[in-house]
């Protein structure tokens, strides 16, 4: 089996998109400033370019065959807005970001439920809109968001709903989480429950992501 069936063994709803698959290749060497494990990870990965009804993806993967492991992404792109944090960009150049995955990881993987990590769709979500939502949970405690949604883009997206953010300006990184069992976490100061945390250990941005690599570089 090709990397590709092995993505499809795990996401059989891509059965149901035209497939164009180019020959794979070596990725070229990738150095993101301050990210040595995400860097390594990337400069490592077999890549497939992938078209998907039409848009291009490329699927990375490593590992021997018993044990391999990959991220269907989006290409490349270079980035030029001044509101996308600046860690986030360089990501961009490197790679578009994650949209699926396929073999073992550990269970504690920050983005295993997530359907966009790092990639434009998921910077484009609205976060007025989700917190404005759920206002109701600091209102019921006599409190208020102690973020401002306009200093916040969002890095990943579970299916649940739960939102990674990172701030704009220092890269700062919370979760909205009011679906989660997660034991790895600190509720923000000001916060209800099951509201904004923090994660242990990833303060920022370039650590979070650092820390997501080497989650997945180990099985």
């Amino acid at each position: 089996m090709n990397d590709f069936d092995l993505l499809l063994a795990e996401c059989s709803w891509l059965t149901q998109q035209s497939v164009d698959l180019a020959a794979p290749r070596q990725n070229w060497p990738i150095d993101i400033a301050g990210m040595p494990v995400m860097s390594r990870l990337l400069s490592t990965a077999t890549v497939t370019p992938v078209r998907l009804d039409g848009i291009d993806h490329e699927l990375l993967a490593w590992g021997p065959p018993s044990d391999r492991r990959g991220w269907l992404c989006q290409p490349p792109t270079h980035c030029d807005d001044a509101n996308a944090p600046e860690v986030l960009r360089a990501v961009w150049a490197a790679t578009g970001g994650i949209v699926e995955h396929f073999g073992a990881v550990s269970d504690d993987w920050w983005w295993l439920n997530c359907n966009d990590v790092l990639t434009r769709e998921a910077a484009a979500h609205s976060v007025e809109q989700m917190l404005g939502a759920y206002e109701w949970m600091w209102a019921d405690e006599g409190l208020e968001i102690p973020i401002k949604a306009d200093d916040y883009v969002p890095v990943a997206i579970e299916a649940n709903g739960n939102l990674t953010l990172a701030h704009r300006l220092t890269g700062k990184v919370v979760w909205f989480a009011p679906d989660h069992s997660a034991s790895d976490v600190t509720v923000l100061p000001g916060c209800p429950e099951y509201s904004l945390y923090t994660f242990d250990g990833a303060t920022d941005l370039t650590s979070w992501i650092e820390a997501g690599a080497a989650q997945w570089a180990t099985p």
